[in-house]
């Protein structure tokens, strides 16, 4: 039995200024179910009248929205070709000197902003060549962000790193893994809407041009109409003949535009046209 959820959104709204309607509704009524285990309120309009006086599970039902888990290199097969093809094409078509410019769209706690700098920092010293690179790594998240400002992740955290990337990368600290600052220092982390519709970039970023833009494992929790204004946006904002990279299954929702092809059948890559 499907529950009612235009109270708790309306009042989410009227009484917090919070937009829940751009949420799917399977996933909202998933949200609201857990938090409604958490509180022992199972009918969805006493959960309503609860929130409205109760600020404080308000808060902690916007934040279970917004979901932060992440992990290295989650996706082997798109990084596999990442660091194979595309890193490689992307270098050999700048000229030396030149930056290497990629946004990280809801980077969550900063595994993929760190996946994508550890990649690129090994294939430029391949290269033999001088780069510089920077990652643009946004979250709606000041939790999420400030996790991945501080670049420190327990063992379970770090177990998809190889050992190599490991021990080079990362310092070790008692049970955490840290981040080193010669790493961190291409990563720059800023919170940012997708659905903004005043910018149609990072404002840190200054202008838009990417060379890559990533954003894995978020549209599926948005309405249709809020996923079209992201892909949009991410459209938009990556450069002629840059690269669009998200989450396997999404990849179907990139299908039907027109301005982009697939760059490999099993993962979801894609490339504008000039």
């Amino acid at each position: 039995m499907r529950m009612d959820l235009s109270k708790i959104v309306t009042i989410m709204n009227q009484v917090y200024g919070r937009d829940l309607s751009v949420f799917n509704t399977d996933f909202l009524e998933k949200s609201f179910k857990r938090r409604s285990k958490e509180t022992g309120i199972a009918d969805s309009r006493e959960y309503g009248c609860y929130i409205k006086n109760n600020s404080m599970e308000a808060d902690a039902l916007y934040r279970s929205l917004y979901i932060n888990f992440s992990q290295f290199f989650r996706d082997p097969m798109t990084y596999a070709l990442l660091e194979k093809r595309i890193f490689p094409c992307i270098l050999a078509d700048r000229p030396e000197g030149s930056e290497i410019r990629i946004w990280s769209a809801g980077c969550a706690d900063g595994q993929e902003a760190y996946s994508l700098g550890i990649l690129l920092a090994e294939i430029i010293e391949e290269s033999g060549k001088e780069y510089r690179y920077r990652i643009f790594a946004t979250d709606i998240s000041s939790e999420a962000l400030e996790a991945g400002e501080t670049g420190e992740f327990d063992l379970y955290g770090v177990q998809e790193v190889k050992l190599k990337y490991l021990t080079k990368y990362f310092v070790r600290q008692g049970e955490k893994y840290k981040v080193i600052p010669s790493l961190k220092h291409h990563i720059n982390f800023s919170r940012y809407d997708l659905l903004d519709q005043n910018t149609s970039n990072p404002p840190e970023s200054i202008y838009g041009d990417f060379d890559m833009v990533i954003c894995s494992n978020l549209l599926i929790y948005y309405t249709e109409d809020r996923q079209k204004i992201i892909i949009n946006k991410l459209f938009d904002a990556a450069a002629a003949e840059g690269y669009l990279v998200t989450g396997d299954i999404e990849k179907s929702l990139f299908g039907n535009e027109i301005k982009i092809h697939k760059v490999s059948t099993p993962t979801a890559i894609f490339r504008k046209y000039k």
